[in-house]
């Protein structure tokens, strides 16, 4: 029988039998999904100052990655490999954007990224990018008091740490 799970970290709804492993939205973990009537968002907490500092370098981050990836799936054949892959990257990195944002109450701002490199530089980047989210997003979990923002960069750990992870074994 279906049910409507919801993502506890973005707020995004799925129907299934049973919650996905990870969020297909986000990319958080399991442990995160619950069903649509346990769900309460995590935005609309009051930030301490180092905290919104974190949440502003979040959002620089993310929508860096969602313009690059973006550009990197369209410079790619359309429905191939590639474009699937960094298209996907583009649409998660951009909800990571809009969870930034909403913490921070601020829309998202303009996508403008880096140049895309021809694939297997594209596929490098991605890794350093990557990685480099799972180091910082771990220093700023250390840096949260809010139990909500701490889920955020929980779950944001796990969802790059995934990319990067995948991407290794791209290349």
């Amino acid at each position: 029988m279906l049910k409507l799970f919801v993502c506890g970290v973005c707020g995004e709804p799925y129907l299934g039998e049973n919650a996905p492993d990870e969020c297909p939205f986000c990319g958080a973990p399991e442990k995160f999904i619950g069903l649509a009537g346990d769900y309460s968002a995590l935005w609309g907490v009051e930030l301490t100052e180092q905290e919104r500092a974190d949440m502003k370098a979040t959002l620089g981050l993310e929508v860096n990655a969602t313009a690059y990836y973006d550009k990197v799936s369209k410079s790619q054949e359309k429905y191939s490999k590639y474009n699937r892959l960094f298209k996907q990257l583009a649409r998660v990195e951009l909800e990571h954007a809009d969870l930034a944002a909403k913490f921070l109450g601020v829309p998202v701002p303009a996508l403008v990224g880096e140049d895309v490199r021809g694939i297997e530089g594209d596929l490098k980047r991605t890794k350093e990018l990557e990685a480099h989210a799972v180091e910082v997003y771990e220093k700023f979990l250390a840096n949260a008091s809010s139990e909500r923002v701490k889920k955020l960069y929980t779950a944001l750990i796990h969802a790059e740490s995934g990319h990067r992870d995948f991407i290794a074994a791209e290349l």
